[in-house]
Protein backbone atom coordinates (compact mmCIF):
# COMPACT_ATOMS: atom_id res chain seq x y z
CA UNK A 1 0.00 0.00 0.00
CA UNK A 2 1.49 3.10 -1.09
CA UNK A 3 1.59 5.62 2.04
CA UNK A 4 0.88 9.49 0.82
CA UNK A 5 3.38 11.80 1.31
CA UNK A 6 2.39 13.79 3.87
CA UNK A 7 0.36 11.44 5.80
CA UNK A 8 4.42 9.82 6.17
CA UNK A 9 5.31 13.06 7.22
CA UNK A 10 2.54 13.21 10.22
CA UNK A 11 3.59 9.58 11.01
CA UNK A 12 7.31 10.38 10.90
CA UNK A 13 7.32 13.50 13.37
CA UNK A 14 4.94 12.10 15.80
CA UNK A 15 7.36 8.97 15.99
CA UNK A 16 10.05 11.21 16.83
CA UNK A 17 7.91 13.19 19.24
CA UNK A 18 7.29 9.48 21.15
CA UNK A 19 11.11 8.67 21.30
CA UNK A 20 11.92 7.58 24.71
CA UNK A 21 14.18 9.78 26.18
CA UNK A 22 14.79 12.64 23.90
CA UNK A 23 14.75 15.19 27.03
CA UNK A 24 17.06 13.17 28.79
CA UNK A 25 19.15 12.73 25.71
CA UNK A 26 20.29 16.88 26.04
CA UNK A 27 18.06 17.49 22.82
CA UNK A 28 16.13 20.32 23.50
CA UNK A 29 12.85 21.65 21.99
CA UNK A 30 12.27 25.01 20.78
CA UNK A 31 8.58 25.82 19.00
CA UNK A 32 8.57 28.74 17.03
CA UNK A 33 5.44 30.61 15.62
CA UNK A 34 5.23 33.18 12.76
CA UNK A 35 2.85 35.37 10.55
CA UNK A 36 3.65 37.93 8.35
CA UNK A 37 2.78 39.02 4.45
CA UNK A 38 4.27 37.53 0.88
CA UNK A 39 4.49 38.43 -2.38
CA UNK A 40 3.17 35.45 -4.46
CA UNK A 41 4.18 35.10 -8.31
CA UNK A 42 0.80 32.88 -9.40
CA UNK A 43 2.01 32.74 -13.13
CA UNK A 44 -1.49 31.52 -14.61
CA UNK A 45 -3.47 32.60 -12.41
CA UNK A 46 -2.44 36.23 -13.50
CA UNK A 47 -1.57 35.93 -17.27
CA UNK A 48 -5.09 33.68 -17.58
CA UNK A 49 -7.72 35.82 -15.99
CA UNK A 50 -5.66 39.29 -17.76
CA UNK A 51 -7.06 37.26 -21.26
CA UNK A 52 -9.99 37.61 -19.96
CA UNK A 53 -10.50 41.13 -19.56
CA UNK A 54 -8.70 41.42 -22.75
CA UNK A 55 -10.54 39.05 -24.89
CA UNK A 56 -13.94 41.49 -23.33
CA UNK A 57 -11.70 44.65 -24.64
CA UNK A 58 -11.40 43.25 -27.96
CA UNK A 59 -14.27 41.45 -28.81
CA UNK A 60 -17.08 43.51 -26.66
CA UNK A 61 -16.92 47.06 -28.47
CA UNK A 62 -18.92 47.89 -31.36
CA UNK A 63 -18.65 51.79 -32.04
CA UNK A 64 -15.97 54.13 -30.19
CA UNK A 65 -15.94 53.36 -26.55
CA UNK A 66 -13.19 54.52 -23.67
CA UNK A 67 -11.73 51.80 -21.29
CA UNK A 68 -11.95 52.26 -17.63
CA UNK A 69 -9.63 50.47 -15.36
CA UNK A 70 -8.53 46.62 -16.17
CA UNK A 71 -7.16 43.69 -14.66
CA UNK A 72 -5.13 44.03 -11.27
CA UNK A 73 -2.82 41.21 -10.99
CA UNK A 74 -3.48 39.04 -7.51
CA UNK A 75 0.16 38.77 -5.55
CA UNK A 76 0.02 39.68 -1.96
CA UNK A 77 -1.09 37.21 0.47
CA UNK A 78 -0.61 36.08 4.50
CA UNK A 79 1.15 33.36 5.51
CA UNK A 80 1.26 32.12 8.76
CA UNK A 81 2.29 28.52 11.04
CA UNK A 82 4.60 26.98 13.53
CA UNK A 83 7.38 25.05 13.70
CA UNK A 84 8.83 22.41 16.35
CA UNK A 85 12.28 22.27 16.64
CA UNK A 86 14.57 19.77 17.95
CA UNK A 87 17.87 21.14 18.95
CA UNK A 88 20.65 18.71 18.42
CA UNK A 89 23.24 21.10 19.46
CA UNK A 90 23.13 25.32 20.14
CA UNK A 91 23.66 26.38 16.85
CA UNK A 92 21.82 23.28 14.78
CA UNK A 93 18.01 22.28 15.03
CA UNK A 94 16.01 19.37 13.17
CA UNK A 95 12.17 20.92 12.48
CA UNK A 96 8.96 19.90 11.53
CA UNK A 97 6.15 22.33 10.78
CA UNK A 98 3.08 23.57 9.23
CA UNK A 99 1.64 26.56 7.99
CA UNK A 100 -1.27 28.32 5.82
CA UNK A 101 -0.69 30.07 2.93
CA UNK A 102 -3.78 32.39 1.50
CA UNK A 103 -4.16 34.96 -1.32
CA UNK A 104 -7.37 36.77 -2.29
CA UNK A 105 -8.80 39.85 -4.72
CA UNK A 106 -12.26 40.45 -4.22
CA UNK A 107 -13.04 43.67 -5.36
CA UNK A 108 -16.08 45.19 -4.47
CA UNK A 109 -16.54 46.95 -8.00
CA UNK A 110 -15.80 46.12 -11.48
CA UNK A 111 -12.08 45.92 -12.43
CA UNK A 112 -13.04 47.33 -16.10
CA UNK A 113 -15.55 49.19 -17.57
CA UNK A 114 -16.35 49.53 -21.39
CA UNK A 115 -17.60 53.40 -21.74
CA UNK A 116 -20.13 54.73 -24.15
CA UNK A 117 -20.95 58.60 -24.30
CA UNK A 118 -19.05 58.45 -20.75
CA UNK A 119 -21.55 56.23 -19.61
CA UNK A 120 -20.70 52.27 -18.33
CA UNK A 121 -21.56 49.70 -21.22
CA UNK A 122 -19.89 47.02 -20.35
CA UNK A 123 -18.84 45.88 -16.69
CA UNK A 124 -15.89 42.84 -16.27
CA UNK A 125 -15.45 41.75 -12.61
CA UNK A 126 -12.74 39.26 -10.87
CA UNK A 127 -12.42 37.48 -7.82
CA UNK A 128 -10.12 34.78 -7.02
CA UNK A 129 -8.70 33.07 -4.07
CA UNK A 130 -5.73 30.44 -3.91
CA UNK A 131 -4.82 28.47 -0.62
CA UNK A 132 -2.76 25.87 0.06
CA UNK A 133 -1.04 24.12 3.43
CA UNK A 134 2.61 23.34 3.39
CA UNK A 135 4.08 20.84 5.85
CA UNK A 136 7.62 21.68 6.25
CA UNK A 137 10.84 19.20 7.58
CA UNK A 138 13.75 21.68 7.77
CA UNK A 139 17.36 22.37 8.83
CA UNK A 140 17.58 25.45 11.28
CA UNK A 141 20.47 27.54 11.99
CA UNK A 142 21.32 29.53 14.94
CA UNK A 143 24.28 31.68 15.74
CA UNK A 144 25.11 34.46 18.00
CA UNK A 145 26.00 38.00 17.11
CA UNK A 146 25.59 39.59 20.10
CA UNK A 147 24.90 38.89 23.75
CA UNK A 148 21.00 38.57 23.18
CA UNK A 149 20.94 38.48 19.34
CA UNK A 150 21.19 35.81 17.60
CA UNK A 151 21.51 35.37 13.17
CA UNK A 152 18.92 32.51 12.43
CA UNK A 153 18.57 30.96 8.99
CA UNK A 154 16.68 27.88 7.86
CA UNK A 155 16.12 25.79 4.67
CA UNK A 156 13.89 22.74 3.83
CA UNK A 157 11.05 20.98 2.11
CA UNK A 158 7.42 21.00 1.77
CA UNK A 159 4.85 19.29 0.99
CA UNK A 160 1.84 21.47 -0.27
CA UNK A 161 -1.83 20.07 0.90
CA UNK A 162 -5.03 21.23 0.29
CA UNK A 163 -4.11 23.39 -3.05
CA UNK A 164 -6.57 25.16 -4.11
CA UNK A 165 -7.74 27.60 -6.81
CA UNK A 166 -10.92 29.35 -7.00
CA UNK A 167 -12.28 32.62 -9.54
CA UNK A 168 -15.25 33.71 -9.97
CA UNK A 169 -15.39 36.01 -13.43
CA UNK A 170 -18.52 38.20 -14.41
CA UNK A 171 -19.56 40.06 -17.31
CA UNK A 172 -22.19 42.51 -18.20
CA UNK A 173 -24.17 45.79 -18.67
CA UNK A 174 -25.51 48.20 -15.86
CA UNK A 175 -28.99 46.19 -16.50
CA UNK A 176 -27.66 42.51 -16.88
CA UNK A 177 -30.26 41.35 -14.22
CA UNK A 178 -33.31 43.45 -15.79
CA UNK A 179 -34.69 41.19 -18.39
CA UNK A 180 -33.30 40.94 -22.25
CA UNK A 181 -29.81 42.57 -21.06
CA UNK A 182 -27.01 40.18 -21.44
CA UNK A 183 -24.55 38.88 -18.84
CA UNK A 184 -22.14 36.00 -17.94
CA UNK A 185 -20.69 34.56 -15.12
CA UNK A 186 -17.92 31.97 -15.51
CA UNK A 187 -16.97 30.10 -12.07
CA UNK A 188 -13.79 27.80 -11.57
CA UNK A 189 -12.80 25.41 -8.75
CA UNK A 190 -9.80 23.00 -9.05
CA UNK A 191 -7.91 21.38 -6.39
CA UNK A 192 -4.40 19.29 -6.28
CA UNK A 193 -4.94 16.40 -3.72
CA UNK A 194 -1.63 15.01 -4.21
CA UNK A 195 0.75 16.76 -1.99
CA UNK A 196 3.60 18.26 -4.60
CA UNK A 197 6.82 19.17 -3.11
CA UNK A 198 8.28 22.63 -2.85
CA UNK A 199 11.48 24.01 -1.03
CA UNK A 200 11.61 27.22 1.40
CA UNK A 201 14.62 28.99 3.17
CA UNK A 202 14.87 31.98 5.28
CA UNK A 203 16.84 34.74 7.03
CA UNK A 204 16.91 36.69 10.13
CA UNK A 205 17.60 37.72 13.89
CA UNK A 206 15.73 37.23 16.52
CA UNK A 207 16.49 38.74 19.92
CA UNK A 208 16.01 37.13 23.43
CA UNK A 209 13.45 39.29 25.47
CA UNK A 210 13.19 36.64 28.33
CA UNK A 211 15.05 33.49 29.69
CA UNK A 212 13.44 30.80 27.00
CA UNK A 213 11.38 34.02 25.02
CA UNK A 214 13.01 35.49 22.01
CA UNK A 215 10.79 37.41 18.87
CA UNK A 216 12.29 37.37 15.61
CA UNK A 217 11.88 38.94 12.03
CA UNK A 218 12.97 37.03 9.28
CA UNK A 219 12.35 37.19 5.08
CA UNK A 220 11.33 34.11 3.62
CA UNK A 221 12.09 32.83 0.33
CA UNK A 222 9.42 29.89 -1.55
CA UNK A 223 9.67 27.68 -4.71
CA UNK A 224 6.64 25.97 -4.81
CA UNK A 225 5.19 25.43 -8.69
CA UNK A 226 1.88 23.32 -8.56
CA UNK A 227 0.30 21.62 -11.68
CA UNK A 228 -2.15 18.87 -11.98
CA UNK A 229 -5.35 20.61 -9.97
CA UNK A 230 -8.73 19.25 -10.81
CA UNK A 231 -11.67 20.24 -10.96
CA UNK A 232 -14.81 21.93 -12.81
CA UNK A 233 -15.57 25.52 -14.71
CA UNK A 234 -19.13 26.27 -15.11
CA UNK A 235 -20.24 29.02 -17.65
CA UNK A 236 -23.38 30.36 -17.31
CA UNK A 237 -25.09 32.74 -19.86
CA UNK A 238 -28.02 35.01 -18.57
CA UNK A 239 -30.71 36.65 -21.22
CA UNK A 240 -28.29 35.36 -24.10
CA UNK A 241 -25.27 36.10 -22.57
CA UNK A 242 -22.16 36.70 -24.87
CA UNK A 243 -21.39 32.89 -25.45
CA UNK A 244 -23.16 29.70 -24.36
CA UNK A 245 -23.49 28.10 -21.59
CA UNK A 246 -21.42 24.81 -20.65
CA UNK A 247 -19.56 22.92 -17.59
CA UNK A 248 -16.32 21.34 -17.67
CA UNK A 249 -14.71 18.54 -15.54
CA UNK A 250 -11.23 17.97 -15.63
CA UNK A 251 -8.01 19.50 -15.21
CA UNK A 252 -6.92 22.78 -15.02
CA UNK A 253 -5.44 24.25 -18.27
CA UNK A 254 -4.21 27.51 -19.55
CA UNK A 255 -4.85 27.15 -23.08
CA UNK A 256 -7.19 28.13 -25.46
CA UNK A 257 -10.56 27.51 -24.98
CA UNK A 258 -12.90 26.58 -28.22
CA UNK A 259 -16.65 27.11 -26.71
CA UNK A 260 -15.94 31.11 -26.37
CA UNK A 261 -15.68 32.63 -29.77
CA UNK A 262 -12.03 33.19 -31.17
CA UNK A 263 -10.72 30.81 -28.53
CA UNK A 264 -9.21 32.95 -26.07
CA UNK A 265 -6.53 31.50 -23.93
CA UNK A 266 -7.70 31.52 -20.33
CA UNK A 267 -7.06 29.56 -17.11
CA UNK A 268 -9.88 27.58 -16.85
CA UNK A 269 -11.13 23.61 -16.20
CA UNK A 270 -11.14 21.51 -19.69
CA UNK A 271 -12.03 18.19 -20.30
CA UNK A 272 -10.52 18.10 -23.84
CA UNK A 273 -8.54 20.95 -24.48
CA UNK A 274 -6.90 21.26 -27.67
CA UNK A 275 -2.98 21.26 -28.31
CA UNK A 276 -0.78 24.21 -27.72
CA UNK A 277 1.99 25.44 -29.10
CA UNK A 278 4.47 22.81 -27.84
CA UNK A 279 1.68 20.15 -29.49
CA UNK A 280 0.05 19.06 -26.41
CA UNK A 281 -2.44 21.32 -24.10
CA UNK A 282 -0.07 23.28 -21.41
CA UNK A 283 -1.51 22.36 -17.81
CA UNK A 284 -2.02 25.56 -15.47
CA UNK A 285 0.67 26.42 -13.13
CA UNK A 286 -0.56 27.89 -9.76
CA UNK A 287 3.08 29.32 -8.98
CA UNK A 288 3.43 29.85 -4.96
CA UNK A 289 6.70 30.67 -5.39
CA UNK A 290 7.69 34.16 -3.51
CA UNK A 291 9.20 35.80 -0.78
CA UNK A 292 7.69 37.11 2.60
CA UNK A 293 8.66 38.89 5.69
CA UNK A 294 8.07 37.47 9.21
CA UNK A 295 7.51 37.91 12.23
CA UNK A 296 6.88 35.55 15.42
CA UNK A 297 8.11 33.86 19.17
CA UNK A 298 10.13 31.33 19.47
CA UNK A 299 9.95 30.18 22.98
CA UNK A 300 12.42 27.30 24.48
CA UNK A 301 10.29 24.44 26.37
Amino acid sequence: MVIKKGRFVIAMALALCLIPGISSAGVRITLKLNGGLGYLRLGDVNAGTRAFFDWGQINLPSRDYTITGGYEALHWGSEFGGDLIFELSPKIGVGIGAGYLRGSKNPGSPMMTIDYDSSPFYTLYSKTKVSATPLRLGLFLTLPVGRKTNFIANAGVSWYLNVKYDSWWGLGTPGTYIPEQPGQIVSTTAAQRKNPLGFQGGLGLEHLFFWKVALFIEAQGRYARIRHLEGTTVSTAIWGGFFPSFSEQGRLYYESVPTIPDAPRLIMVQSSPPDGPGGEPRQAAVDFSGVSLQFGIRIRL
